[in-house]
């Protein structure tokens, strides 16, 4: 049966699959304690954080019986966009449907063991609770990053798009959002650096960050991966300097390949009476072919030049189409995949060159497709297509994620 999400706990493992059954894994066994559940949010070595139905609530990990239940609100509904369990009780992100009254529409609520502590409205939809070593974080859709106490939500950093990984390093919180990796301490940012692809999981190995990117294109080979040295001084430089700590790609040979091996010189051909130019008009109509030549041979030559002249006549144009400016809707999580393909003309298909950049100038793809993850927003993209002749054609498309 599939795994639907799973968490790790004290060397062993609280999974949902999908038969909606939560089951607990260690080295003594497997045992299933709880069913019908819609998702798992949290665990720890005492208890579960799950949703059953309409129902948010704490679950015992012994025995599986209900220790607390979430009251809902709301006349039209409600969703929970995220959960953890927070001492002993927790801490939730809710969204409300068609709101009514005074009840906003996104809340952050802290839950003690039979009531509520606090709460805090929010302007954008909560998708992720963490406690750090720097506090309680919750981050948005927006890229907002958050954080909690009982007197406030104060945001202490926004990364532009929504936090795909997060990382707790002991005195700081690595988060990945976008193309960058940021360090952040309780105040707020300490560092960042730029990785040539979309970070999509992060990972502590001793004293290193190791960082996995989607580079955005589905036909690049392997995808990228870095490496930050979390032991380093921290140093200023230009914005566009962020992406020097990664190796550059391998480059290859701007070279088109000669179809045709070069002809040997031809040595002149010494015949026992050699021609010798004519020095006058008189003397050229009177002068006799020389040996080996004819009339068909010239023709034959005449004809190979104006064959020639005529494969040298005006070549065709040399174009690239995008096609027109694209709208798409992102998903529930703030983020939309779109596919970007040139038409190209006026070029063979062999031996072409492609190079995608962003309206900043970043070269982010080198194949004929490019598939993107994009938050919302507008983006414009460029495409340059160089003809194995050495010539150029450019084309660029703007895309509205709503």
């Amino acid at each position: 049966m599939g795994i639907v999400s799973a968490i790790d706990v004290h060397g062993g493992l609280v999974f949902l699959d999908e038969t909606g059954a939560v089951r607990s894994m260690t080295e003594a066994g497997e045992r299933t304690f709880l069913s019908g559940v819609q998702t798992l949010h949290d665990a720890n070595e005492r208890f579960v954080l799950v949703s059953v139905g309409d129902v948010l609530g704490i679950h015992s990990l012994v025995s599986g019986e209900a220790v607390w239940a979430r009251p809902s609100r709301g006349i039209h509904g409600e969703r929970i966009t995220a959960a953890m369990l927070l001492d002993d009780g927790a801490l939730v992100a809710r969204e409300g449907y068609a709101m009514t009254g005074d009840e906003d529409v996104v809340e952050i609520e802290r839950w003690g063991s039979t009531d509520l502590l606090w709460r805090h409205a929010h302007e954008e939809v909560v998708l992720g609770l963490a406690s750090t070593s720097i506090g309680i974080l919750a981050h948005d859709q927006s890229g907002a990053v958050l954080r909690l106490t009982r007197e406030e939500a104060k945001e202490i950093h926004h990364a532009g798009s929504g936090v795909r990984a997060l990382v707790d390093l002991g005195d700081e919180v690595c988060i990945a959002a976008w193309f960058n990796v940021h360090g952040l301490g309780a105040t707020g940012l300490v560092w960042t650096v730029e990785h040539p692809g979309m970070p999509s999981a992060l990972s502590v190995l001793g004293n290193q960050l190791l960082v996995v990117g989607d580079d955005g294109n589905d036909w690049t080979g392997p995808e990228p991966l870095g490496v930050v040295d979390l032991d380093a001084e921290v140093f200023e430089v230009d914005p566009s300097e962020l992406t020097a700590w990664v190796p550059p790609p391998i480059q290859e040979a701007d070279e088109v390949p000669s179809m045709i091996e070069p002809s040997p010189d031809l040595e002149p051909e010494v015949t026992e009476h050699e021609w010798q130019a004519p020095s006058g008009l008189m003397d050229a109509l009177n002068e006799a072919t020389p040996e080996g030549a004819s009339t068909g041979e010239k023709e034959e030559d005449l004809l190979a030049a104006l064959t020639e002249e005529g494969a040298k006549g005006p070549s065709r144009p040399f174009t690239v189409d995008l096609g027109e400016h694209r709208e798409v809707r992102a998903t529930a999580d703030g983020v939309a995949e779109v596919l970007l393909e040139s038409n190209v003309s006026g070029a063979p298909v062999e031996g072409l060159m492609f190079a995608w950049s962003t309206s900043d100038g970043r070269e982010i793809g080198t194949k004929g497709r490019l598939l993107l993850k994009l938050p919302r927003g507008t983006h414009r993209f460029e495409l340059r297509v160089r003809h194995p002749d050495g010539r150029w054609a450019m084309d660029g498309i703007q895309v509205h994620v709503a």
